[in-house]
């Protein structure tokens, strides 16, 4: 070995022990799962959990910053609603239905079918939003890890 290069190997031997060592590796774990159990969110249903805390749905919306992630959240936000007011719709007319039908008057068979089609209506607009939501906190759990794109 050449003097030139034991002199660089014992000059740069600091940095590849702070960088290789398993103390430094340890720090950024520790960190990183510091925010990842303070500052993730998970989802549980309907329920979602930030630092050991339950946000109810509409808290979510101060924690996406201004772009791709608040815009699927306020979409997915904006489909929860139409399922809701699609499931309430349902209900009614399937009410609606047993009570003509019950009185033996013409349209119960007609707001059966509405009710059953509002319905299911009502479950696909309500997989979607949970789908954007979720897409929404994962994109949103990926920044806060590891830095915004």
């Amino acid at each position: 070995m050449t003097t030139r290069l034991k002199l660089f190997l014992l000059a740069t031997l600091p940095l590849w022990l702070g960088v290789f060592s398993p103390a430094a590796q340890a720090q950024s774990r520790d960190s990183l799962l510091r925010v990842y159990d303070t500052r993730t969110i998970y989802g549980y249903g309907d329920k979602y959990i930030m630092g050991g805390k339950q946000l109810p749905f509409r808290k979510l919306k101060t924690e996406f910053a201004p772009g791709v992630t608040s815009d699927l959240y306020q979409q997915g936000r904006h489909d929860r609603a139409v399922s809701r007011l699609l499931s309430v719709g349902a209900v009614a007319a399937l009410v609606g239905s047993a009570v003509l039908r019950k009185n033996e008057q013409f349209g119960g068979i007609a707001l059966l079918v509405v009710g059953v089609g509002l319905n299911i209506g009502s479950l696909r607009f309500s997989k979607k939003s949970t789908e954007l939501v979720d897409r929404a906190l994962w994109l949103r759990n990926k920044d806060v890890l590891f830095g915004s794109r």
